[in-house]
């Protein structure tokens, strides 16, 4: 099924193993909180299906403030690696892992914190300037 697939494939450096299992342990976490409080129904009903375009805009910011923590990290990490390489010194971070992570944050900044903060702010701000009561189009806009 996965062909010549073995565990030599996912052998990566200690940067990159500690950040899936930090990923992986942070997502657990959040499920056992979510399940411990028994918020799973209020989470669907309240926000995930809403049509309010105010709920719609707190979610949009939400996920560009986490994504703007992953680029802020990423942007960290860049910084690190260029002051630790110096003469013979190549840093902590193998060139292509640098290049995987430049890649990353700047389509991390640009789409997902960007776009998705003038998305949130549009959403939150737009129809009551205009004096809308709704946006025109609620379920599309759930729906993005």
């Amino acid at each position: 099924m996965f062909g010549r697939l073995t565990l030599e494939a996912f052998k990566h450096d200690w940067i990159e193993n500690g950040a899936n299992f930090s990923m992986i342990f942070g997502a657990i976490l959040l499920a056992v909180f979510i399940t411990y409080k028994k918020k799973w129904m209020w989470i669907w009903k309240e926000w995930v299906t809403s049509v309010d375009h105010k709920k719609v805009g707190v979610m949009y910011i939400a996920v560009s403030s986490v994504m703007l923590f992953k680029g802020v990290v990423d942007a960290v990490m860049m910084r690190a690696q260029q002051a630790m390489a110096c003469g013979e010194v190549t840093g902590y971070l193998t060139p292509d892992h640098y290049q995987q992570i430049f890649t990353a944050h700047g389509v991390t900044m640009i789409f997902f914190v960007g776009m998705g903060f003038v998305f949130g702010l549009i959403n939150l701000v737009l129809p009551l300037q205009i004096g809308a009561r709704d946006v025109a189009f609620p379920y599309l806009n759930s729906l993005s």
